[in-house]
C-alpha cells in the first residue's frame, strides 16, 4: 500500500500460529515448530514402580491384554468419563515391549496443546499426556495423566504446576501478550461492510480488498489473520480507498 499504509506482519497483524507462539514464550514453553499447535515436550517420566502404584492411586491402573500377550503393556483411565453418543472412551495408553530393552517403553510426555478462543479473549494452553505408542485423545484423560504425574514431582515446571492445579486449561489473555483488542480480520470486515452486501461479496471474491477478508475456513495456522486494536483503523482506511478505487475504476 502507499502512503505509510502498510501493516507489519508480527507489529499491526499476526498469523494464529503467531499467537500460538507468543502464548507459548509468554508461559516459558517451547513452541513444536513442525508440529505447529503443540509445545515442545515439557518434561517426560519414566513410569517406574513409585509412579505406577501412584498413578493406581489415581485409579490409572494397568489392564491385562490377554489379545495382544506379552506384546503391549496397557494403562486405562479408569475414572468416569465424558459419553459421547456412538463413540467409546479414548482413555488408555498402550505401551510396547522394547526387545532391545527386554521391557516396556513406559515413557509419558507432558506438553500443552494451543487453541484460539475468542470468548475467553486469548489463547487456551491445554494439558496433553503422550505415551510412547497408543495415547488417549480424550481430554479428561489426558489431563488426569498429566495432572498424576506433575503432582508426584516436586521438581515439575512452574507451567506444568499452574496447568495441573487447573480445571483442565489456562488462559493466556490477549493483555498477557500486549494485545488487548486484537481482532479476526474477517471480523473487522463485516464491520467495515456493515449491511452492504455488495461489498460483502467483493470481499467473498477475494481480488478487490488487500488484505483479503478470508472467510474461506482453512486449517493452515498462517491463514488467518488477526490485526492489532492500533492497526484497526488503518485496516479500515485502506479498505475504503481500495474500494473507492474500485468503484472509479467501474466509471471509466
Amino acid at each position: 500500500m502507499k502512503n505509510g499504509l502498510e501493516l507489519m506482519i508480527g507489529v499491526d497483524v499476526f498469523t494464529l500460529l503467531g499467537l500460538f507462539r507468543k502464548a507459548a514464550i509468554y508461559k516459558g514453553l517451547e513452541f513444536h515448530e513442525s508440529i505447529m499447535s503443540i509445545s515442545s515436550p515439557i518434561k517426560m517420566y519414566e513410569l517406574n514402580n513409585r509412579l505406577l502404584t501412584f498413578l493406581a492411586t489415581r485409579n490409572i491402573k494397568r489392564q491385562d491384554r490377554p489379545d495382544c500377550g506379552n506384546e503391549i503393556f496397557t494403562l486405562i483411565d479408569e475414572n468416569p468419563q465424558d459419553k459421547v453418543p456412538g463413540w467409546a472412551p479414548s482413555n488408555y495408553w498402550n505401551f510396547k515391549l522394547s526387545e532391545a530393552k527386554n521391557m516396556f517403553d513406559l515413557q509419558v510426555m507432558i506438553s500443552v496443546s494451543f487453541d484460539l478462543n475468542l470468548e475467553k479473549r486469548g489463547i487456551v494452553l491445554i494439558p496433553k499426556a503422550s505415551g510412547s505408542f497408543v495415547s488417549p485423545t480424550d481430554l479428561l484423560s489426558n489431563f488426569r495423566m498429566f495432572k498424576a504425574l506433575v503432582e508426584s514431582d516436586n521438581n515439575a515446571p512452574v507451567v506444568a504446576k499452574e496447568l495441573a492445579a487447573s480445571d483442565g486449561s489456562i488462559v493466556v489473555l490477549w493483555t498477557d501478550l500486549g494485545l488487548g483488542g486484537i481482532r479476526k480480520l474477517s471480523h473487522l470486515f463485516l464491520e467495515f461492510a456493515g449491511e452492504n452486501r455488495a461489498i460483502l461479496e467483493l470481499g467473498r471474491d477475494g481480488k478487490i480488498f488487500n488484505p483479503s477478508p478470508n472467510f474461506h475456513k482453512s486449517l493452515d495456522l498462517n491463514y488467518e489473520r488477526f490485526i492489532t486494536e492500533r492497526a484497526q483503523p488503518k485496516l479500515f482506511q485502506i479498505w475504503r480507498t481500495q474500494l473507492e478505487e474500485y468503484r472509479s475504476s467501474l466509471l471509466v
